[in-house]
């Protein structure tokens, strides 16, 4: 497929680029290198999501441009719950239980049928996390402590990969889509809350971190108020999930998640 030059470059990020297209369709194409298992990864999870009845940009097809694999989505009409979070602030209550109400939705939905497990999603970021031995292997302990799941799981769902549409919230990017335990899926958004990104923003503007805290806490408890799910649930994961997030890839904060670790006791 050729994309033509006066298409517009709509969106960039490590992995991929985001065209539009002609139709109310996008493209994104994925960087040279990429495993191709993460985008059969996504083009699943997305098909799998539609199937179920949720909320999503529908995936339309794949295609492939000078050796680079891309997936056509339909464009969605609407602006991602980050962007109002941080403008209007005054309405982060609301948009917040929205988010957690979409994700109790996800999670009543079956991931029979996906090819891709979060625990071996998670075992190997684990593996591949910049952390000592023994603490790679409690990490793993704890991961294989917990019962593995069959619910739909988007794995990366945070405000940026939440659209705001007329129809409700939509999710996009669903490259860590699985089947699994909802309590892991809801312990890494609680930690995309906490520590994704913005280190930099954190240090230059320390009121963030507490705008960030406060809607991490405020998400856990309209989603477990619409899922009747325990904290303790939740709390199995939270150690996996944070490890696993210090591989070289990722884009948390590292060193502010390094250091919540170490308070806890933890020898990073």
């Amino acid at each position: 497929m050729s994309v033509p030059h006066y298409l517009a470059l709509i969106g960039s990020g490590c992995s991929a680029e985001v065209f539009r297209l002609a139709g109310g369709r996008v493209l994104k194409l994925y960087r040279e290198g990429l495993d191709p298992g993460v985008i059969e990864r996504e083009h699943d999870g997305v098909r799998h999501a539609q199937r179920q009845g949720l909320r999503v940009a529908r995936a339309l097809g794949k295609r492939e441009h000078k050796g680079r694999l891309g997936i056509i989505f339909e464009e969605l009409a609407g602006t991602p719950l980050l962007r109002d979070l941080l403008l209007r602030p005054f309405r982060s209550r609301s948009l917040l239980g929205r988010f957690a109400a979409y994700h109790a939705r996800m999670h009543r939905c079956s991931g029979a049928g996906l090819d891709h497990a979060q625990h071996i999603i998670v075992h190997v970021r684990i593996l591949h996390a910049e952390v000592g031995e023994d603490m790679r292997r409690l990490a793993l302990d704890r991961l294989y402590a917990i019962p593995e799941g069959d619910r739909l799981c988007h794995g990366d769902f945070h405000p940026q990969n939440a659209i705001l549409t007329d129809e409700g919230i939509a999710a996009i990017d669903w490259s860590n889509g699985s089947r699994g335990d909802p309590a892991g899926d809801v312990a890494r958004t609680e930690l995309l809350l906490r520590f994704g990104g913005l280190g930099g923003m954190m240090r230059r503007f320390p009121w963030l971190r507490r705008f960030r805290n406060a809607a991490a806490n405020l998400y856990l408890r309209r989603y477990c108020e619409a899922t009747g799910m325990s904290e303790e649930a939740i709390d199995a994961w939270r150690l996996p999930m944070a490890i696993a997030a210090l591989h070289p890839e990722s884009r948390i904060d590292r060193d502010a998640l390094v250091m919540e670790l170490r308070g806890q006791g933890h020898a990073i």
